[in-house]
């Protein structure tokens, strides 16, 4: 490894771990607002100039801390998929560890997310056009192998309104900030998208 290549690789592990330990103080602080940069790189080590270095201000950071946040639930979501479990177990699992996750991540990093910041949205979209799609059709084919979702439904529509359920969920934020105050109504949401609102098949075309 070349002196140019291994400064690149010490300072990208410096960064994620200047991430990371900002995500753990989050998580350890009752309120996160009153978390300076100076708070953070005596966590993570380092001194404030470097931080400022990596990030440019703490706004940054958060959203960094944000992006991590929704690459660990994807990375758990896509082991929970992947595995032998039933596929009910998959569902179940991927639902509670996700909220799981989230449940220890700070309201200000959460709000990143729920409302799109602009500063996040270009990489939640590519995301979800460049991983997030292949996991829903994954899924898709994985419930009908095991049964549990209808043969006929067509991969494309499936798709289209998983993807419309995401975008409604962004354009309604603020009815889940703070979330952890509306839990209920989230877990009422997520049955709506997975059961719809139907007891009896009714001939609708």
């Amino acid at each position: 490894m070349t002196e140019k290549l291994f400064n690149k690789v010490l300072r990208r592990s410096k960064r994620q771990f200047i991430i990371e330990t900002t995500v753990d103080l989050f998580t350890r602080t009752h309120d996160v607002r009153k978390v300076t940069i100076e708070d953070i790189a005596a966590a993570a080590g380092v001194s404030p100039t470097t931080v400022y270095n990596q990030f440019g201000n703490r706004d940054a950071l958060v959203v960094e801390a944000a992006k991590d946040l929704i690459r660990d639930i994807f990375e758990r979501s896509r082991t929970i998929l992947r595995s032998d479990m039933p596929f009910g177990a998959k569902m179940s699992g991927m639902i509670s560890g996700k909220l799981d996750i989230v449940s220890k991540a700070s309201d200000e990093v959460i709000s990143k997310i729920i409302t799109q910041d602009k500063k996040i949205a270009p990489f939640l979209e590519d995301m979800f056009s460049s991983e997030v799609k292949q996991l829903w059709l994954e899924m898709l084919d994985d419930g009908k192998r095991q049964g549990y979702i209808d043969e006929s439904i067509d991969p494309e529509a499936f798709y289209i309104y998983m993807d419309i359920v995401r975008a409604g969920f962004t354009a309604k934020g603020e009815l889940f900030t703070p979330w952890k105050q509306n839990i209920d109504l989230i877990e009422k949401m997520t049955h709506f998208v997975f059961y719809g609102f139907l007891q009896k098949d009714v001939d609708l075309f």
